[in-house]
């Protein structure tokens, strides 16, 4: 019997218009009334993860930055999983070589290193990236919202000070993204996924979806086999590892489809609620055999 549902978010959860549909919100709602819990996975921070389910109107414990940190239902960070500053420093150099400047994640916000002098034309370069050159009609209201949460540092020794808990990296050049991921795979300590066609992010090895849901089931008390896990990308696939209930959405990659057990539907297609309603007939199945 299913008792923790934990999704992906971006591709999974949300459709491509990065909303929560509304079959999805239904799904939910019923999933919470028959007492399985349901929990986000996200490759986002838990601010950007809170604002993202907020349609479902409740705030329910969850993974952030691919599992570098586990939070509460009231919204306290149990598990966090940074980096070391050797490993945060090495990876550095290497963007350094391909003229790279990332986003650094940390308990504290997003930051950024940049020391010329014009940070708004910086700041709209760097977001249109993150929008895979889709147009966007409210870039300019978009820019600022971005830019507000974004902390500037002028040197990487003061990046070092901080508990850095993922790197994003932006690359549009299909070429280099694959010679820096052939890099940084070869340093140990680490591990680099992808969320989407045109970045790779890292973490601390031991900051897995799938680790940080192994740590979810020894606090709450979930055996594995009563957990299901559904996600879409690079960043999904050590939870679709680690869990027999594992399900790659119907758009996924064959690599991604490749380690899950089962397919579900597309997340245009509703494919998180279809997904739900299928295990609470199931649980209920089960309920009525006992």
């Amino acid at each position: 019997m299913i008792r923790l549902f934990v999704s992906d978010l971006d591709g999974t959860l949300l459709n491509e218009d990065h909303v929560v549909s509304e079959e999805n919100i239904k799904a939910v709602e019923l999933l919470r009334k028959h007492g399985v819990s349901f929990m986000p996975a996200s490759g986002r921070d838990y601010l950007a993860l809170q604002q993202a389910i907020a349609p479902i109107n409740v705030r329910p414990k969850c993974i952030a930055l691919n599992g570098a940190q586990f939070y509460d239902n009231d919204g306290n960070c149990l598990v966090s999983n940074p980096m070391s500053a050797d490993d945060v420093n090495r990876v550095q150099e290497v963007l350094d070589e391909y003229g790279l400047s990332p986003d650094y994640y940390a308990s504290e916000g997003r930051y950024v290193m940049y020391d010329g002098d014009d940070f708004e034309g910086f700041m709209r370069e760097r977001i249109l990236s993150l929008f895979h050159g889709e147009k966007q009609d409210n870039l300019d209201e978009i820019i600022n919202n971005f830019t507000k949460d974004y902390h500037v540092e002028t040197n990487l020794t003061s990046i070092l000070n901080l508990e850095i808990l993922k790197i994003e990296i932006i690359c549009k050049d299909a070429q280099m993204k694959v010679s820096l991921k052939k890099a940084l795979d070869a340093m140990p300590g680490i591990i680099v996924t992808s969320s989407h066609e045109f970045n790779l992010e890292v973490n601390a090895s031991s900051a897995t979806k799938g680790h940080a849901i192994q740590q979810v089931c020894d606090v709450y008390g979930y055996h594995p086999d009563e957990v299901l896990v559904v996600g879409d990308g690079i960043n999904d696939i050590p939870m679709l590892k680690a869990f027999t209930n594992s399900y790659a959405m119907g758009q996924a990659s064959d690599e991604v489809k490749a380690v899950a057990t089962y397919e579900a539907a597309s997340n245009q297609e509703d494919g998180v609620a279809k997904l739900i309603y299928q295990v609470l007939e199931a649980n209920e199945k089960e309920r009525s055999n006992e």
